[in-house]
């Protein structure tokens, strides 16, 4: 996460944001301070920041404080997606990075959903370097599985997802509802559904005051990073769009090579 945010951060990456002129002096000046060299721009219409995006006339975007249901409702038109799958970047108790997801309320709602988001992002994160171990969340523990049908349906989906993903090659273990050693050991934690993961997010960041940098769409072939409105400090997410352009650039450059 520190390699992404430096190598973001010293680019000259062109970024677009959703914020007032206010919020966007703001980020210009925090980003100064860190020695950013990324060239901001700011968009006060969703649709402009999507195009832009898709036109390649930015490098990436950040929502800011932009509404999330309309700006996922563009970037699904303008890509052209089924549905718009975002993970989460968060850090734990001991400042260890993270992913999460899924993360919105309507994600993840059944097997395959979240297993294509597990796949997306899985790929996504090893075009930037972050090669991944996989824990996923159960609605209990294997002794649970008498305590009701919608606890032992979730345990069975976790031991099945976790199959399929090694034989995918992929490390991937089911936790059942043992967030902590989930969290401990593996770099991107699955949910059981949205709503879980939402919760999730929620109580690491606006309770628990756990760093959140911001959660990247997947399964777009162009950076865009979705954020809180809430927040009041977008540097984190701006440097995070950057580096991930720059990563996908290099990559982009040792497969031309190749």
């Amino acid at each position: 996460m520190q390699r992404l945010l430096a190598s973001g951060c010293s680019s000259s990456a062109r970024i677009g944001i959703g914020l007032s002129e206010g919020g966007f002096e703001d980020a210009r000046a925090r980003l100064a301070e860190l020695g950013c060299r990324i060239h901001l721009s700011r968009f006060e219409s969703t649709s402009e920041l999507v195009a832009s995006l898709h036109e390649g006339a930015i490098d990436a975007a950040v929502r800011g404080t932009m509404r999330s249901s309309e700006t996922l409702a563009e970037l699904k038109k303008v890509f052209h997606l089924a549905e718009a799958m975002r993970t989460a970047v968060l850090e734990d108790s001991s400042g260890k990075p993270f992913l999460l997801a899924p993360v919105g309320i309507d994600e993840g709602r059944d097997f395959d959903s979240r297993l294509r988001l597990v796949q997306h992002a899985i790929s996504y994160f090893s075009s930037a370097g972050w090669e991944l171990n996989v824990g996923i969340l159960s609605k209990g523990r294997l002794e649970d599985k008498n305590r009701g049908s919608e606890i032992k349906s979730s345990i069975e989906e976790g031991d099945r997802m976790a199959e399929i993903l090694t034989v995918e090659g992929h490390n991937s273990w089911n936790f059942t509802i043992l967030v902590e050693d989930a969290v401990k050991e593996c770099e991107l934690v699955v949910a059981p559904d949205g709503v879980a993961g939402n919760l999730m997010f929620r109580t690491l960041h606006l309770v628990g005051g756990r760093k959140a940098y911001g959660a990247p769409v997947v399964n777009i072939p162009k950076v865009f990073v979705d954020t809180s409105r809430t927040r009041s400090d977008f540097s984190d997410p701006i440097r995070l769009a950057a580096g991930l352009f720059q990563a996908q650039a290099k990559q982009r450059e040792v497969a031309l090579k190749l």
